[in-house]
Order: C-alpha cells, then sequence, then structure tokens
C-alpha cells in the first residue's frame, strides 16, 4: 500500500484522528505511526497499551482492505485478536504488517503486525483473524 492510502484511510477514521495516528515510511513501504503526545501516556509515562492496539488494528485492517480491493464486494465482517507486548513503548512507535492469508472459501483472513520502536526493535506482536463478508450473503 502507498503512504497516500494508508493516509487517507487514517484520515477517515474520527478516532484514529483523535490519536493522532500519522504515516512512517521504512524501505519503501508505508506504515502506521503512533507519536508519543502526553495524552496517549500510561501512568508510568510509555505509551497506553490501548493506544498501541488500537494503532496495530488500524494498521492490519488498512493492509487487508487495500488487499481485499481485488476481491470484489468482500469486506471485513469481524475480528478476533492476540497482542504480546515484550517491553513498553518509550518514544513513538511504528507498524510492520503482514497479510500471512486471505481464505475466501472459508470468509477469512489473518495478519501478523508487529510494532516497532524508532531503532526498528520490536515491542509487540498483534495477531489478527478476520472475518469475511461477501455483498449481498
Amino acid at each position: 500500500m502507498n503512504i497516500q492510502t494508508l493516509a487517507a484511510h487514517l484520515a477517515s477514521q474520527p478516532f484514529l484522528r483523535f490519536a493522532k495516528l500519522g504515516t512512517h515510511q521504512h524501505e519503501g513501504q508505508a506504515h502506521t505511526l503512533l507519536g508519543f503526545d502526553p495524552f496517549l501516556k500510561n501512568h508510568i509515562g510509555t505509551l497506553h497499551a490501548g493506544a498501541i492496539f488500537a494503532a496495530a488494528q488500524a494498521d492490519a485492517q488498512a493492509n487487508l482492505q487495500s488487499e481485499l480491493k481485488q476481491h470484489a464486494g468482500v469486506h471485513i465482517a469481524g475480528f478476533k485478536s492476540q497482542i504480546a507486548y515484550k517491553r513498553p513503548a518509550k518514544g513513538p512507535v511504528w507498524m510492520s504488517t503482514t497479510i500471512n492469508a486471505i481464505d475466501l472459501a472459508n470468509n477469512t483472513a489473518s495478519t501478523l503486525t508487529v510494532i516497532h520502536n524508532q531503532n526498528n526493535e520490536p515491542l509487540a506482536e498483534l495477531a489478527i483473524e478476520f472475518v469475511l463478508a461477501q455483498e449481498g450473503a
């Protein structure tokens, strides 16, 4: 996905605008960026886990929606997820999402999003199993 498409997706969601999600270019790819704003910090001064989850989920959904454009009439109907935090985020973070599978026969898709700090070190991983639906189904 290109950076303009990602920026447009992030700007179209009211909560994501509130969280001030931005874009980050890494190795020619567009990624979601979560800044280190004071209102996103928790009681110990690191990024709040909920803000990290929201940014990672937004990146995964944007990447999957971009990929689903080639499958007319298919959209995301729901998801279940699991996140594993490895260490606190003490500064801005960016997300790197891989689409592991799209299974239209079973109406599922899976993604893995890695949350990185500014030194490209992984801080957390979010695995999502999406439920897909066909238009009119």
